[in-house]
């Protein structure tokens, strides 16, 4: 990535919220965090598009908003099966609830699990970046990387600290 500048602004506000700042604390895959996971996503779609002509700022705000969900979902259960194919309309819901985003911002959120989605692929192409980033770094995250999983302190957790039951 060249330009860290315009990409730093065009993240700053959800990079320095405190909401975001939660996403710390709870896993993506194996010991990566959520924050890393949509950081790493973010920063390579937008060296993928950086010298492109599409929305720049679009692909860096639901890049690293579309994990967005607020749960823990590696816990064995209902939730641990569907969570591929639901969250990301639970993250498109809770990005536009707590940050300004725009429809295509929203849009490129709630697709970006395609082909897992089966019936809603992105709309646009900076969605068909996002998918596409998404799934190199999951991969990255899950067969390259080294180390055990992570272990949950409190499995009924959520990551603003109240528990589920």
């Amino acid at each position: 990535m060249k330009n860290k500048e315009l990409f730093n602004e065009y993240a700053e506000e959800i990079l320095t919220s405190n909401i975001f700042d939660m996403c710390k604390n709870t896993f993506s895959h194996g010991t990566i965090s959520i924050y890393e996971h949509s950081l790493a996503v973010a920063e390579l779609s937008f060296s993928m598009i950086e010298k492109s002509r599409l929305d720049k700022k679009c692909v860096v705000r639901a890049a690293l908003l579309h994990d967005f969900f607020l749960y823990e979902w590696h816990i064995p259960g209902k939730r641990y099966l569907v969570h591929g194919w639901v969250h990301p309309a639970i993250a498109a819901k809770n990005a536009r609830e707590m940050f300004n985003i725009s429809d295509k911002e929203y849009s490129c959120i709630k697709t970006h699990m395609w082909p897992w989605t089966l019936f809603h692929p992105p709309l646009y192409k900076e969605g068909w970046i996002i998918s596409f980033a998404d799934k190199i770094i999951a991969i990255q995250e899950t067969f390259l990387r080294r180390g055990k999983r992570h272990q949950l302190e409190d499995p009924g957790r959520k990551i603003d600290g109240t528990v589920e039951i």
